[in-house]
């Protein structure tokens, strides 16, 4: 574990796996998220073969806790400091985001293109402030939080006791004390020729019960190259289909070696 300065905030930080050609870089979802979401179930396999990156995002797990910069940019930013200090200058990475995770991922890439080696966005919430504004809007008091989490299965599933209080006191804390629900109702649709543009392998990955399953098909239409494979899950693929997805992100990965290995031969 390590922590990073990037501003306003800290980042806890975790590195797996050795020095390899391309770093993973996981990033996870909004409010219940933090790199515990991938940690056991898909960068830790990942990692027998490749360096991978997780972090907490501000205002999650270990970070800190700021009052603003919920907003893709600023997210953008502190992958920014977090790969300045773990990686040589200009290094290229593979992003798997979940999510936020995965909004946030595609905000770097159309950014930094030349630092995106593939894009694994897996049930990205596009654009958040129609699929996911709603829902933070609906936690309207402090005293309604505890049973605005019970509302949600993809939070109170599995979570009891202290584990519990601490998740209402941090969601109590991003919602009331936090420009985090302004930010994201800000948060519209990239333009559609920046997404044309961005010619980065694309792995897009979403729940056949999700909610925002169309996003999948928007975004298929809109990157010129992406491909979209659909899991047994609704929206928290991670979790409900973590086995089924990590073996979907080695297949992609290894049609990106492949396609490498052909590019070299035929120079």
């Amino acid at each position: 574990m390590r922590t990073i300065s990037a501003g306003d905030v800290e980042l806890s930080t975790l590195t797996l796996g050795r020095p390899s050609e391309t770093t993973t870089v996981f990033l996870h979802g909004l409010v219940a998220g933090n790199m515990a979401t991938w940690y056991s179930t898909v960068a830790l396999p990942l990692a027998a073969s490749r360096q991978v990156i997780l972090y907490d995002l501000r205002g999650h797990g270990s970070s800190s806790m700021p009052r603003q910069g919920f907003d893709l940019d600023s997210h953008v930013d502190d992958l920014c400091s977090v790969l300045a200090e773990l990686l040589p200058e200009d290094a290229k990475v593979d992003l798997v985001g979940h999510s936020l995770g995965a909004l946030i991922a595609l905000q770097f890439a159309l950014r930094h293109p030349q630092r995106v080696h593939s894009l694994v966005l897996v049930d990205a919430p596009m654009p958040a402030n129609h699929w996911v504004g709603p829902s933070l809007l609906a936690a309207n008091s402090r005293d309604g939080v505890a049973t605005w989490i019970d509302e949600q299965p993809h939070l109170a599933k599995g979570v009891t006791g202290r584990r519990r209080e601490r998740l209402r006191q941090r969601i109590e804390t991003l919602v009331f004390d936090t420009s985090l629900v302004a930010d994201v109702l800000a948060m519209g649709r990239p333009p559609a020729a920046a997404l044309a543009a961005l010619n980065v392998p694309t792995l897009l990955s979403y729940g056949r019960l999700s909610p925002c399953l169309i996003v999948g098909d928007e975004l298929l239409q809109a990157l010129p190259n992406a491909q979209l494979v659909l899991l047994d899950a609704g929206h928290d693929v991670p979790i409900e289909a973590h086995a089924a997805l990590l073996q979907t992100i080695q297949t992609f990965y290894a049609a990106q070696h492949t396609a490498s290995l052909a590019q070299s031969g035929a120079r």
